[in-house]
C-alpha cells in the first residue's frame, strides 16, 4: 500500500463526472484515492480529450503540480463515486518527515508512470515511421 490508510484523512467526495482539477490550473495539493476511481486526461484538440490513464484506490495525482509550481498538465475527472484525500506541501513534507519510505514509494509510482510514458511515446514513434510520417 503506498500511503498508510490509519493515517487521520479528511475525505473529499465527487460525483461521477466531476471534474476534481483542471489542466492549466496552478496546483497546490497532492490527492490520494481513498475510495472509487478517475481518468487523467488532457486536450489534445481532438474531438474529445485524450486519457492517459485510469487511477484506482491508493493512487495519487497532483504532485507534479505540487513539486514543481508549474500549471497541472492534465485534468482528472471522476469515474463513478470518489472520495479523496488532499495533502498540501506542508502536510506531505510533514508525513515525509514520519515516514520517510513514503518518498521512495511515491517516487517508484513515478518511475513507473514516466517508463509507461517512454513506451508510448516509442511505440508512437515507430507508427509514424511505418507509416512514413516521421
Amino acid at each position: 500500500m503506498l500511503f498508510d490508510s490509519e493515517k487521520p484523512t479528511i475525505g473529499i467526495e465527487y460525483a461521477d463526472g466531476e471534474t476534481i482539477l483542471r489542466e492549466g490550473e496552478i496546483g497546490d495539493h497532492l490527492y490520494v484515492i481513498l475510495e472509487g476511481r478517475v481518468e487523467v486526461v488532457v486536450d489534445d484538440g481532438g474531438e474529445r480529450p485524450f486519457q492517459l490513464a485510469i487511477l484506482e484506490k491508493d493512487g495519487f495525482f497532483g504532485e507534479m503540480s505540487l513539486f514543481s509550481d508549474l500549471p497541472r498538465v492534465a485534468s482528472v475527472r471522476a469515474l463513478g463515486p470518489v472520495r479523496l484525500m488532499t495533502l498540501d506541501k506542508r502536510g506531505l513534507l510533514r508525513w515525509l518527515a514520519d515516514d520517510p519510505s513514503l518518498s521512495l514509494r511515491i517516487m517508484l509510482k513515478m518511475v513507473e508512470r514516466v517508463r509507461l510514458l517512454v513506451s508510448e511515446v516509442v511505440h508512437l514513434r515507430k507508427l509514424l515511421r511505418d507509416n512514413r510520417l516521421l
